[in-house]
């Protein structure tokens, strides 16, 4: 569905992004429409009043076109068109490059510089001049009168279909010149209320320190979002807290029976998010957490006794999904998840105190050999995240659960483990 929404908005986009321009022209009226055909002496412009012909003479400057995406959930961005694929629009705003989320926009039209009534005026009295040359050569070819400058412009008129000022300042003496200076774009962000008063209404009532109040934040929050996330397209993020789990250890090996170890320790990870739409992330992490150590003593028979010594840690690749339940607010709010695969190793140090010499009755302990217990299995992940925008980074808080099953020594474990990490990430 969303492809097919995204195919309609791309056709109705096509004839507003393609070869469209603003021709400024020394009377400052400025003409949007598409140049057909550039002469040497001629400017031919499709407009959505129909065709003109404009004199290169009377031309100041081709400006590229702006164009207006109105967003469904209220506001406005005025810019040129940087590129548009299925999930995402990117504009060249004033204030910079912003990402728009394609299922987010509600409309897109082209941006007048100035009121389309002047533009109409312009265009208007220009057809009406081009058919007047036209009839005036027709009736300068009947009559055979070809001597004058004026019929000479008349009759390339009527060949050419051009319009033309002042005789073509007597058939072509110049070529004037076209200058395509830099564009300071216009950037607007309101209201749909806003965007519904009447042009003519003469002034605005002063606002209250509430809505002044209000609207600073609402600033605020826009240029927060358009520095820190809309800007970027990728994430790189360093994640720091604590893991906590549960195991249950069997040592019925060394004579003892199933002991629990249970714990929080350090946990480390990376993750690398690359943006689909301004609400869903999906990338990619690698993490390292250490699983909680125990110490057991427990007696075998007479005097001896054995004592075992466990640590352990865990590595996991996942792949990740963000989805950002607000986007325009520097405090964002996330819902994470994803699936992936955890190795784990657990390491038992044991020690027995036993009879050392039978003759004296020495009893000591002796180290017995290091036993590893390692394996790996398919995990799920899900949690919720907080993120808050300070200058170019961002700082944030993940809480998540993992699902993951141990084997032999562990199966008996609990299979959940928590993660509470402190986040920076950086967008680019």
């Amino acid at each position: 569905m969303k492809r097919f929404l995204f195919l309609i908005l791309v056709f109705s986009l096509l004839p507003l992004v393609s070869n469209a321009e603003a021709i400024k022209l020394k009377n400052g009226t400025i003409i949007n429409g598409s140049i057909l055909d550039r002469g040497e002496y001629i400017l031919r412009v499709q407009t959505s009043y129909g065709p003109i012909s404009i004199n290169q003479g009377e031309v100041e400057a081709i400006m590229p076109d702006l164009h207006r995406v109105l967003l469904k959930g209220g506001g406005e961005f005025v810019g040129t068109v940087v590129d548009l694929d299925e999930f995402n629009l990117t504009l060249n705003t004033d204030s910079g490059i912003v990402n728009l989320d394609v299922a987010e926009i509600s409309s897109m039209e082209v941006y007048d510089y100035e009121s389309a009534e002047k533009q109409k005026k312009y265009i208007t009295k220009k057809q009406e001049l081009e058919q007047a040359a036209k009839e005036e050569a027709k009736a300068a070819q009947e009559s055979g009168d070809s001597s004058s400058g004026a019929a000479a412009a008349a009759a390339t008129v009527s060949s050419s279909g051009l319009s033309f000022d002042e005789d073509l300042e007597r058939v072509f003496p110049s070529k004037p010149e076209v200058i395509e200076p830099k564009i300071t774009y216009k950037y607007h962000v309101h209201s749909i209320q806003q965007q519904e008063e009447p042009e003519e209404e003469a002034e605005k009532p002063a606002l209250t320190e509430e809505e002044k109040k209000q609207q600073e934040q609402e600033d605020a929050l826009i240029t927060d979002q358009i520095k820190k996330k809309d800007t970027g397209k990728n994430y790189f993020a360093v994640n720091l807290g604590m893991m906590n789990s549960s195991l249950n250890l069997d040592l019925s090996e060394y004579g003892g029976a199933e002991e629990k170890i249970s714990g929080a320790n350090v946990a480390f990870s990376l993750a690398y998010m690359r943006k689909m739409t301004n609400r869903l992330w999906f990338g990619g992490s690698i993490g390292y957490a250490m699983l909680p150590g125990g110490e057991f003593e427990f007696p075998l028979s007479g005097a001896e006794k054995m004592y075992v010594e466990t640590s352990g840690q865990v590595y996991d690749i996942n792949l990740l999904s963000n989805f950002y339940l607000n986007t325009q607010s520097a405090l964002r709010f996330y819902l994470t998840g994803g699936l992936g695969y955890t190795s784990s190793s657990v390491e038992e140090s044991p020690s027995k105190y036993e009879l050392l010499n039978v003759e004296t009755g020495e009893y000591g302990w002796t180290t017995q050999e290091t036993h590893s217990i390692s394996g790996g299995n398919f995990n799920a992940m899900f949690g919720l995240g907080a993120e808050y925008a300070i200058d170019d980074v961002n700082l944030g808080f993940e809480v998540k659960g993992k699902y993951f099953g141990f084997k032999d020594e562990l199966e008996n474990s609990s299979k959940m483990s928590v993660y509470a990490m402190l986040k920076i990430n950086w967008f680019f």
